[in-house]
């Protein structure tokens, strides 16, 4: 059996990127792949860490007898594998239950609960439902996936500073994640649209007949545009209105909701010409966005938000979608990325679902049995009804 071992690590090197590029060739990504990855370690926080789990084999493990005509760190050591997750400590409780965060009374005693359990969390990036274009695990040899999978995932499972390991990935790995013990629970599907299939943005309005009817409404005060960034700072801070707005009614926030929202806006992602924003004014103001990166033939959303003061009775959700698919249509984009399904517009709307779950594993038989009883009450959960109740 090949020895595939894994470790933490906060940098990333060139050389080591170099390793992958066969994956992201497979996958049709670029390099600006790793731009978001990067954003986000570099402001880790003794709260907030997010960091690198490398995967490492020795040379003469190798099936194939090639691993040395790699870069290395080391001459006993070759990465072949990469995931990026994060650790929260302590967790708190109301980011993963919308009744906690609602209910004044309950937000307390939660609050305070997680304060004194002090329960430390490894989470997957996909939880944070941002940076949706890959899993995001990487692997330097397509046959190897499995092995490398399984090394992640018994890494994690043996980590002492873990309370709990929740990943939320595609079930590709099913059999991998009930072997290394984690149990899964229901969760949404990822959302994506193939661009392929339409010559042009009239192809897919023809598809939506209401939608087309919707969007002919209010031209004179409702406009979608397309920008590459940076952004001004009267736009940024109409976009902060958005997601500030969106964060007081979403049915889910993200583990490290509060890290997020005080970080996002310092990132390039508002600062560089490597992002589109597609924004829709309301009499000229901005009152919902979506923001993408571009990554090869992909497009994946890194942030949206929504003024119901100015976007209620616009469709401007859907204007969103469809500026998305047109910009991606006109730009030779295979597929626009949407996260996790987590509204019914996006449901309607957004047609192609990849089947994904949450994973979740703790060497505590009362974290066990405490997530077991309450998931079903969590916002994951919620999301995951809207496609059984359709």
């Amino acid at each position: 059996m090949n020895r595939v071992y894994c470790k933490q690590d906060t940098a990333l090197t060139d050389e080591e990127k170099k390793v992958f590029a066969g994956h992201l060739e497979r996958q049709e990504l670029s390099d600006s792949v790793w731009d978001l990855f990067a954003e986000w370690v570099a402001r880790s926080t003794p709260r907030v860490r997010f960091f690198y789990l490398k995967a490492y084999m020795n040379p003469e493990s190798s099936p194939h007898g090639k691993l040395d005509e790699q870069p290395v760190r080391a001459k006993e050591e070759q990465l072949v594998g990469l995931a990026l997750f994060l650790k929260l400590k302590p967790f708190d409780l109301r980011s993963s239950y919308s009744g906690l965060r609602k209910n004044a009374l309950l937000s307390r005693l939660a609050g305070g609960l997680s304060a004194l359990s002090g329960n430390c969390v490894y989470l997957s990036f996909r939880n944070l439902i941002t940076s949706n274009l890959t899993r995001p695990f990487f692997f330097r040899e397509p046959e190897m996936e499995d092995a490398i999978m399984q090394a992640f995932l018994s890494s994690l499972r043996d980590e002492r500073e873990a309370d709990m390991v929740t990943i939320v990935d595609t079930r590709a790995h099913d059999r991998l994640y009930e072997m290394e013990s984690f149990q899964r629970y229901p969760s949404s599907s990822e959302a994506y649209l193939d661009v392929t299939k339409y010559r042009d943005i009239s192809d897919y309005l023809a598809e939506h007949q209401s939608l087309r009817k919707n969007l002919r409404r209010r031209r004179d005060t409702v406009s979608t545009r397309t920008q590459r960034g940076p952004m001004s700072d009267t736009e940024i801070e109409q976009m902060r209105d958005c997601v500030e707005c969106s964060v007081d009614n979403s049915r889910v926030n993200n583990p490290c909701q509060k890290f997020f929202e005080e970080n996002i806006f310092d990132t390039e992602v508002f600062h560089s010409d490597k992002y589109i924003h597609i924004l829709v004014h309301v009499e000229n103001k901005i009152a919902g966005f979506h923001t993408f990166q571009v990554c090869g033939s992909h497009m994946g959303g890194v942030l949206g938000g929504f003024n119901r003061k100015y976007s209620k009775n616009n469709f401007v959700y859907e204007r969103v979608i469809v500026g998305s698919l047109d910009h991606a249509i006109r730009n030779g984009i295979r597929r626009v990325h949407y996260s996790l399904v987590d509204n019914r517009t996006k449901l309607r709307l957004v047609e192609s679902l990849e089947p994904c779950g949450l994973y979740f594993f703790s060497r505590s038989p009362l974290n066990r049995k405490v997530f077991q009883l309450t998931n079903r009450y969590g916002d994951v959960h919620d999301l995951s009804l809207l496609e059984t109740r359709g």
